[in-house]
Formats: C-alpha cells, structure tokens, sequence
C-alpha cells in the first residue's frame, strides 16, 4: 500500500470513531427519565441538527412542517405582499395524562403522533370561552349585577366547564383543539395568564391548542374587576402581550404569518392547512365589528395559490362571521368586508369557514342568489362554549374525502364525579346549565311584561326563555307547537307587535332546522 493511500485509510477510520463517540455522548446527553417529556433548548438548532430538536409527539408535525418550508423557500417573493415567515416548528413533550382522567378506559399508542397518522385528522372546535377566573371577583353586589345583565354565560362555573373540556380534550387525544375568539371575558390580564396556564395541560399531553383573537381579547376598554359594589378597571392586553402569552399555541408551529395581524398558517396534516384569521379590530381600542386587513387578504391569496399548486386542502377560521346568519342579530356580526372575502375564498373552492361571535350555532351555504345550486363556500358558526348547551365542535374527514361535523356538550357532571367535586350544582350539571339559562333570561324578560298579570307574564317569559335556549343551541323550533301553547296566547293578547314578540318570531324563523350536525364534500 502507498504511503498516501495509507493516509487516507487512516484518516477514515479516525472520523469513523469520532462521529460514533459523538453519537455515544449524544445519546447519553439526551437521555430523560420516562414520564417527564423532553425538555426545549430555546436556541435556533443549526440547519444540519434539525432532527435533534424534533422530539415527543410533535416529531412527525416538525418534519412535515420543515418539508413544506423548503418547497416554499423556493418560491419567490412578490412584490408588495406580506413575506413568509421562516418559523422553527415546536415540538410537543408527551407527558403523563392528568390524575383526574387516570381511571378513564382510553387506549394510549406508544407513540401517540403515529395515532394521528392512522387515521383521519379531527378537529375540536371551542368558541367564546369568555374565560373569567375567580380571582377576579368577591361574588358580592358588582359580580351578581353582571352575571345578571349577561346573555346566558355560566359565569360562576367557566373555569369548571374548561377544565372539563381539556380533560375530554386528552382523551380524545384529535390534532387539535382549535379556539376561535374571545376566549377571555373582556381581555383582562389575569384571565389570559390563568387560561394560557390551564392550556399548556393540552400541549404537554401532545395536543396542539391554536388559539385566534376575538374583540374581546385585545384592548378591550371594559376590561374590569368585581369587588364590592362596584366594577373597577384592570389592565388588559395589547397585540404584543396577547402575542407573548399565547404564542406557543399555535403561533410557533405557523408555517406562514401575515404580518399585519395575529394570522397565520397551520399544517393540520401535510396536505391539510388552517388559514386562522385574524378578524378583531383594536388598534387603539376594541371594537365590536370585525374586518380582514387588505394586507391580509393580500397574504391569503398568496398562500391560497401556493396550496393550490401544491395540491392542499384549506379551511379557513376567524372569529367574526362571513355570512349573515341571524335575524334577531343583524349588525355587528359579520365582516365588514365579507363580500371580498368570500370572493377571494370561493376564487380557490375553499370549502368551509369556521366562525364564532354570534353565540348561535349555525351552518350555511352561501349562495349567490335563493335557490342557487353548485358550489358555495360553507360557513360553520360556533355557538360559546360558555352559554348552555355548553358544547363544542367536532370535525372530523371522513376516507370518503367528507368532512363531517358536529356538536357536543362538554360533559361536566362526569368531570365533577371523577375529580371529588362536591358542588351539586357541578355533579348535576346537565339539569343545572337548562335551568340556570331559561332562570336568568325569563328575569331579564319579565321585567319587560309589565302590561301582563302576573301569571301570564310568568308564562310568557318561560315560553321566550324557552325559545331563546334552542334558538342558542342550534335545536329546530317547531312554530305550529310554540303558537298551541298558552304563554303564545298570552303573547298574542297582551303583547303583540312588542319588540321581545319580534324577537321570538325572528328566533323561530331562523330555525327551521337543526344546525348541529353537517357532512359535505370537500375537495381542494
């Protein structure tokens, strides 16, 4: 052998030991004790160590979402639109399931990302937590003024319901639990902070949480406090702190963000994206109406072209309404620019579009005119989470290439009975949320009927209580029923052409069929 082949024989070897030496001590760094997750450097990992950073059940989420970025990297920049945001994916540690669902018959992968990929994505869906801590009150004279003058919230009990829906959340263990707006009272501080802490219950357990603002989460002026008699003001949150505390819900893992507003892109599965829109107003101050920024519909159409070339599906979300969907509430609803919107959402046959606010459940196609058939973009409203029924959105894709969606209560009285609770109240949950709603609106209502006997004013206000709670649900109202009844008479003899017997029949007429369940096509 030649003295420079000899070299080089010699040269191999040495890097053969030293790259398996360094695999030794990288195992040996890296090893964890079982049960306690992985920890996250908070370093930018070096181009060639990508791998070293994709960890727990978000490693197969990491590497889709690095394979999408490099195709896109590819893609040149154009003019005048918002740039693509170069964003390291965040993995997700699996940790141990709380002990207050231990005892639940559920059965766990060993690797609880290969769950996700053996079957049909699914999508949880929460609107209008309205989360309000108990820190921020006494219970006393200012807090019963407020729950009293509220649209149904189960004010006393929403950190209950949430805590009940996480743990339902983890043993469905769906790709994510998607939060559409509004997810704090009116933006407090403390009510963000206590909810992002409650939500990191999900996401150590490996289930991503996607969070988007409503108007009540940013600046939002009626950010308030109940002691004593009266309502103080606390400190709410801007964009930047709203930003800071919710960042790792979704926000990280964003494989695209609009830089005029908190909206971005996230990759449910490599051929499925979320489009979640920022659709809030608040700069300086909230606003009820919401709107799409035109640098975000610039950005949109940017990544509803770049899905197309791809060939990936996209569902849009935002928490203000595209469609109009209620006749009770006519302003203040939907987009200020919807027709723009669903303009550039029907150009690229997006299927469906998820929304909140209207604390109505609702779907609809959209239609160019009555009775026009072929394609229309869905729209699925999100009734709160924090108004009875108390329930949330399944969707889920079928192998037929469906989606189908529905609705359910978070069960909160099993909740209650697993986790010791004592409160009757929590334990019969069920029957509590009916009447706690129907109780405080009929008080609201009879305060109006002051032309009515008493009696009849009683039932009167039952009947529209009545209304009003299937009306929020989604239920199918039967009117041949509602008009046989004798609070209808009532109505008919004391307060016909009143603004509440507007009200019921706007309600009745708008729910001429059951809204909680909805299955179409979806195709890219």
């Amino acid at each position: 052998m030649k003295r420079w082949q000899y070299r080089i024989l010699i040269g191999v070897l040495w890097a053969c030991f030293l790259g398996g030496a360094a695999g030794i001590l990288s195992c040996l760094k890296d090893s964890r004790e079982p049960g306690t997750g992985t920890q996250m450097e908070e370093v930018e990992p070096p181009a060639l160590e990508e791998e070293r950073w994709m960890e727990g059940a978000g490693e197969r989420l990491a590497k889709k979402i690095l394979a999408i970025q490099k195709k896109r990297a590819k893609k040149p920049e154009k003019g005048g639109r918002a740039k693509i945001a170069k964003i390291r994916p965040k993995a997700f540690a699996v940790r141990e399931i709380p002990a207050a669902v231990q005892d639940e018959p559920v059965w766990m992968p060993e690797d609880p990302a290969k769950l996700q990929e053996d079957r049909p994505p699914v999508l949880y869906i929460a609107s209008d937590l309205h989360y309000q801590s108990a820190e921020t009150t006494d219970y006393g004279t200012a807090y019963q003024r407020f729950v009293a003058s509220s649209d149904g919230k189960v004010v006393s009990y929403l950190p209950q319901i949430l805590d009940a829906l996480i743990d339902e959340t983890i043993l469905a263990r769906p790709d994510a639990l998607l939060l559409t707006g509004d997810i704090t009272m009116n933006g407090e501080q403390i009510n963000h902070q206590e909810l992002a802490e409650k939500l990191h219950r999900l996401t150590e357990a490996g289930v991503p949480v996607l969070v988007i603002p409503g108007n009540h989460d940013i600046n939002d002026r009626w950010a308030s406090v109940y002691f004593g008699e009266q309502a103080q003001t606390t400190p709410s949150v801007s964009l930047e702190g709203f930003t800071q505390i919710y960042q790792e819900f979704g926000w990280d893992q964003a494989i695209s963000r609009d830089e005029a507003s908190f909206s971005y892109i996230y990759p449910l599965r490599e051929d499925i994206w979320l489009m979640l829109l920022d659709t809030a107003q608040y700069d300086p101050v909230d606003r009820v109406e919401g709107a799409v920024r035109p640098e975000t519909l610039l950005w949109m159409e940017e990544e509803l072209k770049l899905a197309r070339e791809e060939g990936v599906q996209v569902i849009v979300s935002g928490h203000h309404d595209l469609l109009q969907e209620s006749r009770l509430f006519t302003t203040q609803c939907v987009l200020e620019n919807n027709k723009a919107v669903i303009a550039l959402l029907e150009s690229y046959k997006v299927p469906l579009y998820i929304s909140g606010h209207l604390h109505l459940q609702r779907t609809q196609k959209h239609k160019t005119e009555p009775g026009a058939e072929g394609y229309g973009i869905y729209e699925i409203v999100s009734d709160a989470i924090s108004i009875p029924p108390c329930q949330y959105g399944i969707l889920s894709w079928e192998e037929t290439g469906a989606l189908f969606y529905e609705t359910r209560p978070v069960d909160v009285s099993g909740w209650a009975e697993r986790t010791g609770q004592t409160d009757e109240d929590l334990l019969g949950f069920d029957r509590f949320k009916e009447a706690y709603l129907q109780d405080l609106i009929k008080a609201q209502i009879l305060k109006k009927l002051w032309q009515a006997p008493k009696e009849a004013a009683d039932r009167m206000a039952r009947l529209y209580a009545s209304i009003y709670a299937d009306y929020c649900a989604g239920i199918k109202i039967d009117p041949k029923e509602v008009k046989e009844t004798a609070a209808y008479q009532d109505w008919l003899w004391y307060e016909p052409g009143s603004t509440e017997w507007k009200e019921m029949h706007q309600m009745i007429k708008d729910s001429a069929e059951d809204h909680n369940t909805l299955r179409l096509w979806a195709k890219p």
